[in-house]
Protein backbone atom coordinates (compact mmCIF):
# COMPACT_ATOMS: atom_id res chain seq x y z
CA UNK A 1 0.00 0.00 0.00
CA UNK A 2 1.17 3.36 -1.14
CA UNK A 3 1.54 6.13 1.60
CA UNK A 4 3.35 10.14 1.50
CA UNK A 5 6.53 9.98 3.09
CA UNK A 6 8.04 13.38 4.57
CA UNK A 7 11.38 13.88 2.40
CA UNK A 8 13.20 16.49 5.55
CA UNK A 9 16.60 15.46 6.54
CA UNK A 10 15.53 13.75 9.37
CA UNK A 11 16.38 10.02 10.35
CA UNK A 12 14.24 7.06 9.08
CA UNK A 13 10.40 7.48 10.28
CA UNK A 14 8.88 4.08 12.09
CA UNK A 15 7.21 2.57 8.89
CA UNK A 16 10.61 3.37 6.87
CA UNK A 17 12.48 1.14 9.18
CA UNK A 18 11.10 -2.34 7.60
CA UNK A 19 12.39 -0.44 4.36
CA UNK A 20 15.67 -0.02 5.76
CA UNK A 21 16.31 -3.59 7.29
CA UNK A 22 15.27 -4.80 3.60
CA UNK A 23 17.97 -2.32 2.08
CA UNK A 24 20.35 -3.20 4.27
CA UNK A 25 20.36 -6.69 3.88
CA UNK A 26 20.21 -6.56 -0.09
CA UNK A 27 23.14 -3.75 -0.53
CA UNK A 28 25.71 -4.17 2.43
CA UNK A 29 25.87 -8.11 1.46
CA UNK A 30 25.59 -7.12 -2.16
CA UNK A 31 29.09 -5.11 -1.26
CA UNK A 32 30.80 -8.43 -0.41
CA UNK A 33 28.90 -10.62 -3.79
CA UNK A 34 28.77 -7.69 -6.03
CA UNK A 35 25.43 -8.57 -6.76
CA UNK A 36 22.81 -6.52 -6.26
CA UNK A 37 18.89 -7.29 -6.69
CA UNK A 38 17.11 -4.52 -8.03
CA UNK A 39 13.75 -3.31 -6.36
CA UNK A 40 11.38 -0.45 -6.23
CA UNK A 41 11.80 2.19 -3.36
CA UNK A 42 10.15 5.46 -4.04
CA UNK A 43 8.33 7.14 -6.39
CA UNK A 44 7.95 11.21 -6.90
CA UNK A 45 4.89 11.39 -9.00
CA UNK A 46 6.57 8.87 -12.00
CA UNK A 47 9.77 9.05 -11.82
CA UNK A 48 11.08 5.70 -9.49
CA UNK A 49 13.55 5.32 -6.99
CA UNK A 50 15.56 1.98 -6.85
CA UNK A 51 18.01 0.06 -4.75
CA UNK A 52 20.26 0.26 -7.56
CA UNK A 53 19.66 3.80 -7.61
CA UNK A 54 20.47 4.62 -3.42
CA UNK A 55 23.50 2.12 -4.21
CA UNK A 56 25.13 4.41 -7.27
CA UNK A 57 24.20 7.31 -5.17
CA UNK A 58 25.53 5.65 -2.01
CA UNK A 59 29.10 5.58 -4.47
CA UNK A 60 28.78 8.77 -5.81
CA UNK A 61 28.53 10.84 -2.09
CA UNK A 62 30.94 8.31 -0.60
CA UNK A 63 33.63 9.24 -3.35
CA UNK A 64 33.42 12.64 -2.30
CA UNK A 65 32.97 12.53 1.41
CA UNK A 66 35.21 9.58 2.17
CA UNK A 67 33.62 10.25 6.43
CA UNK A 68 30.66 8.56 5.61
CA UNK A 69 32.51 5.33 5.87
CA UNK A 70 32.69 5.98 9.48
CA UNK A 71 28.44 6.59 10.09
CA UNK A 72 26.23 3.49 10.47
CA UNK A 73 24.36 1.57 8.04
CA UNK A 74 21.12 3.62 8.76
CA UNK A 75 22.94 7.05 8.44
CA UNK A 76 24.29 6.56 5.35
CA UNK A 77 20.98 5.15 3.72
CA UNK A 78 19.03 8.40 5.22
CA UNK A 79 22.00 10.62 3.62
CA UNK A 80 21.67 8.97 -0.06
CA UNK A 81 18.01 8.97 -0.04
CA UNK A 82 17.88 12.46 0.65
CA UNK A 83 20.47 13.38 -1.36
CA UNK A 84 18.65 11.14 -4.56
CA UNK A 85 15.25 12.41 -3.64
CA UNK A 86 16.70 16.26 -3.86
CA UNK A 87 18.15 15.40 -7.26
CA UNK A 88 14.73 13.93 -8.76
CA UNK A 89 12.77 16.49 -7.33
CA UNK A 90 14.79 18.94 -9.36
CA UNK A 91 14.95 16.99 -12.45
CA UNK A 92 11.16 17.17 -12.54
CA UNK A 93 11.22 20.42 -12.29
CA UNK A 94 14.07 20.97 -14.53
CA UNK A 95 11.93 19.02 -17.02
CA UNK A 96 9.47 21.10 -17.56
CA UNK A 97 11.46 24.16 -18.81
CA UNK A 98 13.59 21.99 -21.29
CA UNK A 99 13.26 19.56 -23.15
CA UNK A 100 16.59 17.94 -22.66
CA UNK A 101 19.13 18.21 -19.59
CA UNK A 102 21.75 19.78 -21.96
CA UNK A 103 24.67 22.44 -21.33
CA UNK A 104 28.16 24.10 -22.87
CA UNK A 105 30.87 21.70 -22.66
CA UNK A 106 33.05 24.23 -21.51
CA UNK A 107 30.90 25.29 -18.61
CA UNK A 108 30.39 21.82 -17.31
CA UNK A 109 34.05 21.50 -17.81
CA UNK A 110 34.54 24.65 -15.59
CA UNK A 111 32.29 23.49 -12.88
CA UNK A 112 33.71 19.89 -13.00
CA UNK A 113 36.94 21.22 -12.59
CA UNK A 114 35.62 23.34 -9.50
CA UNK A 115 33.94 19.52 -7.99
CA UNK A 116 37.32 17.84 -8.22
CA UNK A 117 39.88 20.81 -7.48
CA UNK A 118 38.02 20.47 -4.05
CA UNK A 119 39.07 16.79 -3.01
CA UNK A 120 42.62 17.17 -4.25
CA UNK A 121 42.57 16.56 -7.80
CA UNK A 122 44.39 18.46 -10.72
CA UNK A 123 43.21 17.54 -13.94
CA UNK A 124 40.18 16.20 -15.47
CA UNK A 125 42.04 13.00 -16.52
CA UNK A 126 42.92 12.61 -12.95
CA UNK A 127 39.40 12.84 -11.70
CA UNK A 128 38.15 10.32 -14.37
CA UNK A 129 40.38 7.73 -12.80
CA UNK A 130 39.57 8.50 -9.94
CA UNK A 131 35.89 7.89 -10.38
CA UNK A 132 37.12 4.57 -12.23
CA UNK A 133 38.49 3.40 -8.84
CA UNK A 134 35.16 4.14 -7.10
CA UNK A 135 33.23 2.16 -9.88
CA UNK A 136 31.37 5.62 -11.41
CA UNK A 137 30.98 6.72 -14.58
CA UNK A 138 32.10 9.54 -15.16
CA UNK A 139 29.02 10.13 -17.46
CA UNK A 140 26.65 10.22 -14.51
CA UNK A 141 28.93 12.17 -12.62
CA UNK A 142 28.35 14.76 -15.22
CA UNK A 143 24.64 14.52 -15.54
CA UNK A 144 23.97 14.93 -11.42
CA UNK A 145 26.79 18.38 -12.16
CA UNK A 146 24.53 19.33 -15.10
CA UNK A 147 20.88 18.95 -13.16
CA UNK A 148 22.91 21.21 -10.99
CA UNK A 149 23.77 24.05 -12.76
CA UNK A 150 20.46 23.85 -14.65
CA UNK A 151 18.86 24.41 -11.48
CA UNK A 152 20.86 27.07 -10.51
CA UNK A 153 19.88 28.95 -14.00
CA UNK A 154 16.26 28.23 -13.52
CA UNK A 155 16.23 30.10 -9.98
CA UNK A 156 18.13 32.61 -11.43
CA UNK A 157 15.65 33.13 -14.15
CA UNK A 158 12.84 32.86 -12.03
CA UNK A 159 13.68 34.83 -8.90
CA UNK A 160 16.51 37.32 -10.06
CA UNK A 161 14.29 40.06 -10.54
CA UNK A 162 13.05 39.50 -7.24
CA UNK A 163 16.51 40.16 -5.73
CA UNK A 164 16.76 43.10 -3.59
CA UNK A 165 20.02 45.43 -3.99
CA UNK A 166 20.84 48.95 -3.08
CA UNK A 167 23.60 49.98 -4.21
CA UNK A 168 23.92 53.39 -2.77
CA UNK A 169 23.70 51.89 0.39
CA UNK A 170 26.13 49.11 -0.02
CA UNK A 171 28.24 51.98 -1.58
CA UNK A 172 27.77 53.98 2.09
CA UNK A 173 28.42 51.09 4.09
CA UNK A 174 31.93 50.28 2.38
CA UNK A 175 33.05 53.98 2.84
CA UNK A 176 31.75 54.12 6.24
CA UNK A 177 34.05 51.28 6.98
CA UNK A 178 37.99 51.91 5.38
CA UNK A 179 38.90 48.79 4.37
CA UNK A 180 41.87 47.90 6.08
CA UNK A 181 45.10 46.50 4.42
CA UNK A 182 45.00 43.41 6.24
CA UNK A 183 41.63 41.93 5.70
CA UNK A 184 39.82 38.69 7.22
CA UNK A 185 38.90 36.11 5.26
CA UNK A 186 36.62 32.98 6.79
CA UNK A 187 36.16 29.49 5.79
CA UNK A 188 32.46 28.51 6.40
CA UNK A 189 30.37 25.54 6.79
CA UNK A 190 26.81 25.39 7.01
CA UNK A 191 23.62 23.49 8.32
CA UNK A 192 20.39 24.88 7.67
CA UNK A 193 17.16 23.53 8.53
CA UNK A 194 13.63 24.17 8.22
CA UNK A 195 10.99 24.41 11.20
CA UNK A 196 7.02 24.67 10.70
CA UNK A 197 6.68 25.77 14.53
CA UNK A 198 8.73 26.75 17.88
CA UNK A 199 8.67 23.25 19.16
CA UNK A 200 9.48 21.94 15.68
CA UNK A 201 12.41 24.60 15.61
CA UNK A 202 13.47 23.85 19.39
CA UNK A 203 13.12 19.43 18.60
CA UNK A 204 15.66 20.11 15.31
CA UNK A 205 17.47 22.29 16.73
CA UNK A 206 18.88 20.44 19.67
CA UNK A 207 18.71 16.89 17.09
CA UNK A 208 21.22 18.55 15.56
CA UNK A 209 23.45 19.94 18.21
CA UNK A 210 23.44 16.26 19.90
CA UNK A 211 24.29 15.29 16.06
CA UNK A 212 27.67 17.46 15.71
CA UNK A 213 28.75 16.99 19.52
CA UNK A 214 28.55 13.12 18.48
CA UNK A 215 29.51 12.82 14.49
CA UNK A 216 31.11 16.35 14.18
CA UNK A 217 29.15 19.14 12.08
CA UNK A 218 30.18 17.43 8.59
CA UNK A 219 28.55 14.65 8.78
CA UNK A 220 25.62 16.02 10.43
CA UNK A 221 25.11 18.48 7.60
CA UNK A 222 25.20 15.47 5.39
CA UNK A 223 22.11 14.13 6.89
CA UNK A 224 20.32 16.99 8.29
CA UNK A 225 21.23 19.97 6.12
CA UNK A 226 18.35 21.33 3.27
CA UNK A 227 21.03 23.34 1.19
CA UNK A 228 22.96 22.11 -1.51
CA UNK A 229 25.78 22.08 0.09
CA UNK A 230 24.69 19.11 2.23
CA UNK A 231 26.46 16.59 0.18
CA UNK A 232 30.13 18.29 0.90
CA UNK A 233 29.31 18.70 4.04
CA UNK A 234 27.79 21.91 4.46
CA UNK A 235 31.32 23.75 3.05
CA UNK A 236 30.52 27.20 1.80
CA UNK A 237 34.28 28.24 0.85
CA UNK A 238 35.85 31.03 1.70
CA UNK A 239 34.15 34.47 2.18
CA UNK A 240 35.14 37.62 2.73
CA UNK A 241 34.52 38.66 6.32
CA UNK A 242 33.52 42.20 4.77
CA UNK A 243 31.05 40.81 2.14
CA UNK A 244 29.06 39.43 4.85
CA UNK A 245 25.92 41.43 6.37
CA UNK A 246 26.30 43.13 9.40
CA UNK A 247 24.12 40.69 11.33
CA UNK A 248 25.93 37.55 10.06
CA UNK A 249 29.17 39.39 10.65
CA UNK A 250 28.76 40.71 14.40
CA UNK A 251 27.76 36.55 15.00
CA UNK A 252 30.66 35.34 13.22
CA UNK A 253 33.19 37.66 14.77
CA UNK A 254 32.55 36.49 18.22
CA UNK A 255 33.31 33.14 17.26
CA UNK A 256 36.84 31.52 17.01
CA UNK A 257 38.07 28.36 14.45
CA UNK A 258 36.03 25.42 15.34
CA UNK A 259 33.04 27.17 17.00
CA UNK A 260 29.44 26.95 15.51
CA UNK A 261 27.10 29.75 15.73
CA UNK A 262 23.39 29.34 17.16
CA UNK A 263 20.71 29.76 14.24
CA UNK A 264 19.78 32.10 12.09
CA UNK A 265 16.95 33.25 10.53
CA UNK A 266 17.13 33.93 7.29
CA UNK A 267 13.88 33.86 4.66
CA UNK A 268 14.96 30.29 3.70
CA UNK A 269 15.24 28.54 7.21
CA UNK A 270 17.71 28.75 9.91
CA UNK A 271 21.18 29.02 8.92
CA UNK A 272 23.99 27.41 11.41
CA UNK A 273 27.26 28.49 10.60
CA UNK A 274 30.97 26.80 11.23
CA UNK A 275 34.18 28.36 11.18
CA UNK A 276 36.39 26.19 9.80
CA UNK A 277 39.21 28.34 9.15
CA UNK A 278 40.30 32.03 8.26
CA UNK A 279 43.47 33.37 6.91
CA UNK A 280 44.61 37.35 6.33
CA UNK A 281 44.57 38.55 2.69
CA UNK A 282 46.21 42.24 1.59
CA UNK A 283 43.27 44.13 0.31
CA UNK A 284 43.90 46.80 -2.80
CA UNK A 285 40.28 48.79 -2.39
CA UNK A 286 38.55 50.08 -5.08
CA UNK A 287 35.80 51.52 -4.96
CA UNK A 288 33.84 50.14 -8.16
CA UNK A 289 35.41 46.52 -7.64
CA UNK A 290 33.98 45.93 -4.45
CA UNK A 291 30.74 47.47 -4.51
CA UNK A 292 30.20 44.97 -8.03
CA UNK A 293 32.31 42.56 -5.59
CA UNK A 294 29.34 42.72 -2.40
CA UNK A 295 26.59 43.06 -5.11
CA UNK A 296 27.72 39.38 -6.49
CA UNK A 297 27.80 38.24 -3.22
CA UNK A 298 24.76 39.44 -2.13
CA UNK A 299 22.63 38.26 -4.85
CA UNK A 300 24.20 35.02 -4.81
CA UNK A 301 23.35 34.43 -1.10
CA UNK A 302 19.51 36.12 -2.08
CA UNK A 303 19.21 33.54 -4.85
CA UNK A 304 20.35 30.41 -2.35
CA UNK A 305 17.44 31.52 -0.12
CA UNK A 306 14.77 31.80 -2.82
CA UNK A 307 16.60 28.20 -4.35
CA UNK A 308 15.76 26.81 -0.78
CA UNK A 309 12.15 27.78 -1.02
CA UNK A 310 11.42 27.20 -3.96
CA UNK A 311 12.34 23.55 -3.41
CA UNK A 312 10.37 23.60 -0.48
CA UNK A 313 7.74 24.51 -2.56
CA UNK A 314 7.98 22.13 -5.12
CA UNK A 315 8.77 19.17 -2.61
CA UNK A 316 5.23 20.35 -0.71
CA UNK A 317 3.58 20.03 -3.80
CA UNK A 318 5.07 16.20 -5.02
CA UNK A 319 3.08 12.98 -4.06
CA UNK A 320 6.58 10.94 -2.90
CA UNK A 321 5.41 7.27 -2.43
CA UNK A 322 7.21 4.57 -0.52
CA UNK A 323 6.06 1.55 -2.14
Amino acid sequence: MSRNLQTSNMYLPKKLKIFFIFFSIIFFEAQKSWSLENKILFKVDNEIITTIDIYEEIKFLKTFNPEMNNLSETEIFEISKNSILRERIKKLEIMKFVKELEINEKFILKFIKGKYSKIGLNSLENFQNYLKENNLDFEVVKEKFTIEIIWRDLIYQKFNDKVIINREKIKNEILQNPIKENQKELLLSEIIFNATNKIDYENKYEEILKDIEKLGFKKTALIHSNSDTATSGGLIGWIKENNLNQNIRTILSKLKIGQISKPIRTSGGFIILKIEDEKKYKSTFNLDDKIAEVIKFKTDDQLNQFSNMYFNKIKKDLTIYGL
